[in-house]
């Protein structure tokens, strides 16, 4: 029957479908890894993000060395077998060739210590330059080997309290404090133990130009000096009374803070044979700025303003205080003839103090 005949198509037809199922699968192409248990990869190896690079661009990549410590770096800077990681470089020396990110080999840390040396340095002793030691007369200086600092030469200080070694033992030698007067002592300088025992400061003078025992001993304000003031030969004058040829009052200016009223400058002869004037400035009155005076210079000078250039007014080192216990020398001129001034002059400030020079006749009383 036509509904016996429909049943019997739909057998036939699920029957094939169960036919086509069944069919076995056909082998892999040769070489390929299906099959192996393991994901197929058409990419290349470790080629990383997808980029437009074609397959000889890849090539040069991989053939490529990476910068490491085998790579040598050849130019005219290097040596014949080149430069090679690892090793100095750079002006100082203490660079070191190391890979920089573009992959090229390069010179890093191009930069001295403190001493010029490599590396750290210790200063547990100090910073070059700085004073040290007991005395205070030391200086921190670097090793050999620029990796440390030390002190050096502390030594006693001087018969000043300054440091110097080549002070000058002006005073008069002596056996004992008798022989020095009521104001001054019998000393031994502990930087020249065989240079003998002299006059501390306040005592009497024994320089070359002090043949008349007139002078006193002091010392520089910075400690540095040992100076015979006011000492002298026979003079001019004739004998050892103070021979005084030319003196000036000196003007005050900036309101006194520099150089006071009551200053005088003198120009006087200390040695008869042969010649010798100096000027000095006794008595010196300072006001309270006078010790931070950047650079003050003594001159004589006529209306024209030429002459003479004496010395520097102040004599400041290593942040001490400036010596005015100074003489300078005068050349032999006559200075009656035509108008001469003493002049005071710093190089920021302009003139600090002047005054006009006038004759003086005979010895003076000191």
């Amino acid at each position: 029957s036509p509904r016996n005949r429909r049943v019997l198509l739909r057998y036939a037809w699920l029957l094939a479908l169960l036919n086509v199922a069944c069919l076995p699968t056909p082998p892999p192409p040769p070489g390929s890894d299906a099959g192996q248990g393991g994901p197929v990869d058409a990419g290349w190896p470790e080629a990383g993000p997808a980029r437009d690079a074609g397959i000889a661009d890849v090539a040069q990549q991989d053939a490529a060395p990476l910068c490491g410590p085998q790579t040598v770096l050849f130019g005219p800077e290097c040596p014949e077998e080149g430069c090679r990681y690892g090793d100095s470089c750079g002006e100082t020396g203490c660079g070191t060739f190391l890979c920089a990110q573009d992959g090229t080999l390069q010179c890093f840390y191009d930069e001295a210590n403190l001493c010029g040396g490599c590396g750290e340095v210790d200063t547990s002793a100090g910073m070059p330059g700085a004073v040290c030691g007991e005395y205070s007369c030391g200086s921190i200086v670097c090793n050999a080997d620029q990796d440390a600092t030390l002190c050096v030469g502390d030594h006693p200080l001087n018969i000043c309290g300054g440091c110097s070694l080549q002070i000058d033992p002006v005073g008069l030698p002596c056996i004992d404090d008798l022989d020095c007067g009521e104001n001054s002592a019998c000393v031994q300088d502990p930087n020249a133990p065989l240079a003998g025992r002299f006059c501390a400061p306040g005592g009497p003078c024994s320089s070359q130009f002090d043949q008349c025992g007139t002078g006193e001993t002091r010392c520089s304000r910075d400690g540095e000096r040992f100076i015979c003031f006011r000492g002298r030969a026979p003079t001019s004058c004739g004998g050892c009374d103070r021979c005084i040829l030319y003196q000036a009052e000196m003007d005050q200016r900036f309101g006194g803070n520099y150089i006071r009223i009551g200053t005088r400058a003198i120009i006087e002869n200390v040695q008869r044979s042969p010649s010798r004037n100096v000027l000095v400035f006794d008595p010196l009155r300072l006001g309270e700025g006078a010790d931070a005076l950047p650079n003050a210079t003594v001159y004589i000078l006529n209306e024209e303003r030429q002459g003479f250039v004496l010395g520097t007014f102040a004599r400041a080192a290593d942040g001490r205080l400036p010596d005015y216990i100074e003489s300078y020398e005068v050349p032999d001129n006559d200075f009656s003839q035509g108008t001469w001034f003493v002049s005071i002059h710093d190089s920021i400030l302009g003139m600090i103090s002047q005054g006009r020079l006038v004759v003086e006749e005979g010895p003076q009383d000191p």
